[in-house]
């Protein structure tokens, strides 16, 4: 996902971090992990679809530039057309309005196996919130969403003055969060309701928590180590002076990674949803980490240092800017400045303590059909 989504802040760069150049898709090998992850579930689903219409609508909810979800895509057109291949297929590429286009574009021109689909795949795009409509009434014959359905809609202000990670948060703040992730996730799936056609499917993977004693906040929450990094730098800037620590003490990153039981709760609460939904699949994963798996095999501490801040930022970028960045810059170009020290010095804790914040994948699938 591009950016946090309906985010009312004043914003400078809004898209910054998460492409241009190609950036955030030479910098996301975690995303591409989950999306092959996801292959073979996207194959099943294609030989449970009616394709006797005159053609398929498939949307990826969250595209960001395009790159990891071309093994989605090329998965779905290859295994449809071996089983009728004289049906149009419509690729629908959703994401918010600020994404980076034109490398999506690009990325499906410089693909020979999307190319040769000519006639039979057509590329559209969606530049809207997947958290409102997309894609028209009943269109959809398969949805799929990776490492998006975790985001939040809109920007998090609440009292969180030693943390920035939902996991981490107590008391009043740790259950509003808790109740407007919810209030989200239960969007999220009557938007889809509203989209998917009677049996059609859909395919999310999401970063997501399992319970974890040994952890402080009772939870590994995918990521949680990197996130508790973000917060030693951003309250590091603040002692600086280089934060304004009153906005610090009120932001929180703009996503929640559920527990299975908060993934069904609204599936199985509503009755829209229950009466819409059927649940196949309901899963925790782990994701391969390449960073890690590099780190460990040996590599360079430093080259592990830079890439993994790399990643770090091509995700995330675009939310500290606009829930801190911006709120103290006085300029595009000071708020460059203050994201270029902040990830500076991220990579710099990276390369001090290169086995401390390791990120750590546990990702939910959720496989849906639409009664």
């Amino acid at each position: 996902m591009s950016v946090p989504p309906n985010s009312d802040t004043p914003d400078i760069r809004a898209t910054e971090g998460m492409g241009g150049d190609g950036f955030y898709d030479s910098y996301s090998e975690i995303q591409r992990s989950a999306v092959l992850n996801q292959v073979d579930r996207l194959k099943r689903a294609v030989h449970a679809l009616d394709l006797s219409g005159r053609e398929l609508r498939v949307i990826d909810y969250g595209c960001g530039p395009g790159r990891n979800s071309m093994a989605a895509f090329l998965a779905v057109l290859d295994e449809v057309h071996g089983l009728r291949p004289d049906l149009p297929i419509v690729t629908v590429h959703n994401d918010q309005i600020g994404n980076d286009w034109n490398d999506l574009f690009a990325n499906i021109e410089r693909s020979d196996r999307y190319r040769a689909r000519a006639g039979l795949a057509r590329p559209e795009a969606s530049a809207a919130s997947f958290f409102g409509p997309v894609a028209s009434a009943g269109s959809i014959d398969l949805g799929m969403s990776f490492m998006s359905a975790h985001w939040l809609d809109g920007a998090v202000a609440m009292a969180s003055p030693d943390t920035l990670f939902f996991a981490d948060m107590v008391g009043a703040a740790r259950q509003e969060i808790r109740e407007k992730a919810d209030r989200d996730w239960t969007l999220f799936l009557r938007r889809r309701a509203e989209e998917v056609k009677a049996g059609g499917w859909l395919v999310i993977e999401a970063m997501a928590s399992i319970k974890d004693p040994e952890d402080r906040s009772g939870l590994a929450a995918g990521g949680h180590r990197l996130y508790r990094a973000f917060w030693r730098i951003a309250d590091g800037m603040a002692a600086d002076g280089l934060l304004d620590r009153e906005n610090l003490n009120q932001f929180v990153f703009p996503l929640y990674f559920r527990e299975l039981h908060e993934v069904r709760a609204p599936l199985e609460r509503e009755p829209d949803l229950r009466a819409a939904f059927e649940i196949v699949e309901l899963v925790n994963e782990l994701v391969p980490n390449p960073y890690a798996q590099f780190l460990e095999g040996g590599g360079d501490a430093s080259q592990y240092a830079r890439d993994y801040a790399d990643f770090a930022r091509g995700f995330s970028e675009s939310a500290f800017r606009n829930g801190l960045f911006n709120r103290i810059a006085t300029s595009s170009e000071h708020a460059d400045r203050l994201a270029d020290t902040f990830y500076g010095r991220l990579e710099a804790l990276f390369a001090a303590e290169p086995t401390r914040h390791t990120f750590d994948t546990h990702s939910m699938t959720l496989v849906l059909r639409r009664r």
